[in-house]
């Protein structure tokens, strides 16, 4: 079945537009194997079942998987929280190591600039802590061209849900028919494709068959150093 928001006809109706962070706009050493392994280790030692979380699955999964267990187990809200809290701090400390290395993918933050130049209102939505998120645009020089930056905790839901888009679309005061998202995994692609909203997908991080694993899109850009000329060409 092929992708139903990715065909790219009239984007010149858009005003917005929402980008994922990591290997769409930056390129990133975070170290996400060892951030699982760290945050699974925590796990199995306050009630996990041993050998069932991998680092294969996503960090959203394992936390999923993790809150089926506490559950089951009646564990209380106060150790609940504090594991919540505990995932969160290795999360973010893994992350922030990264960022000392961290550059702009080729050609994006001059691409950036044009976009905001040509109206387009901004938008980061990330699975990685805000903070981080600041840090690395800071980094890259892109800070001021985004007027709205969503880490990891604030939205409704992360990516691949539909809560993720609907609220940074609602905090830019546009409606979905108004806002794309660009991205380079699946995780994107499907979190366009549950809010129903245009996606297009960026060949700039993982091989084509792992990060389209499901959900590939129809256009597929080789970086968002083109998105610029691609809209000028689709603006209709």
């Amino acid at each position: 079945m092929g992708y139903p928001y990715g065909s790219g006809i009239g984007l010149g109706r858009y005003k917005g537009i929402v980008f994922d962070l990591d290997a769409t706009l930056v390129h990133s050493d975070v170290d996400f194997v060892k951030m699982k392994k760290k945050m699974i280790r925590v796990l199995e030692e306050h009630g996990a079942p041993v050998g069932v979380l991998t680092p294969k699955m996503t960090t959203v999964v394992i936390l999923e998987h993790a809150e089926k267990y506490w559950a089951e187990q009646g564990k209380p809200e106060k150790d609940r929280q504090w594991l919540r809290d505990e995932m969160t701090r290795l999360m973010d400390q893994v992350e922030l190591e990264a960022v000392e290395t961290l550059t702009a993918i080729n050609g994006v933050k001059d691409a950036i600039y044009k976009l905001r130049m040509k109206g387009y209102k901004l938008a980061i939505l990330t699975r990685s802590h805000h903070n981080y998120a600041v840090k690395a645009l800071e980094k890259t020089g892109m800070i001021g061209d985004f007027e709205l930056i969503l880490g990891r905790g604030e939205t409704p839901q992360p990516k691949p849900y539909a809560e993720a888009m609907i609220h940074a679309a609602k905090l830019m005061k546009l409606s979905l028919e108004e806002v794309f998202l660009v991205g380079d995994h699946h995780i994107d692609a499907t979190c366009a494709l549950n809010a129903k909203c245009h996606f297009i997908g960026v060949a700039t991080g993982l091989p084509p068959e792992r990060a389209w694993e499901i959900n590939k899109p129809e256009l597929i850009l080789p970086s968002v150093a083109d998105l610029p000329d691609y809209l000028a060409a689709n603006d209709r």
